[in-house]
């Protein structure tokens, strides 16, 4: 015995597919929610990012475009820029710990990170000084 179903239309939808659209959208309107969070985490992902491509990357120009990219994030987000900086100092700290270990192959990458560093936050700084003088230039020309 077979039952009988009847046909549906083409253009007709199955009644559960609202309730997946529903949910769907809920999902991205919290997601959206939590872009803040993501705000402020992402720098300390890209430093990460950094080092980790650094260190497991072995072509050099592959390194720096990441190093230059996540500079690029941080003016363009206005980040903090003076976190590579900070990274640059922490990351000689441990250079001198790993020469004082012994670890003089692994301490001579980690230099080769500083140095990006320190390359990326000068530059980073200098960007900013530059945004600071233009937005010094509008607001004094608002006030006048």
């Amino acid at each position: 015995m077979t039952t009988y179903r009847p046909k549906r239309k083409i253009n007709q939808k199955l009644p559960f597919y609202s309730k997946i659209r529903k949910i769907k959208l809920s999902k991205i309107k919290v997601g959206l929610s939590n872009l803040k969070a993501i705000d402020e985490v992402l720098p300390y992902a890209l430093i990460i990012i950094c080092v980790v491509s650094a260190r497991f990357i072995e072509s050099e120009l592959i390194v720096f475009s990441i190093y230059i990219v996540s500079l690029v994030i941080y003016v363009w987000r206005r980040y903090n820029v003076k976190m590579f900086v900070g990274t640059a100092i922490f990351l000689l700290l441990v250079c001198a710990v790993l020469l004082a270990s012994g670890y003089e192959k692994f301490a001579d990458k980690v230099a080769v990170w500083v140095y990006y560093f320190l390359v990326i936050g000068v530059i980073g700084l200098f960007i900013d000084s530059l945004r600071e003088g233009e937005d010094d230039e509008k607001n004094g020309e608002e006030k006048t």
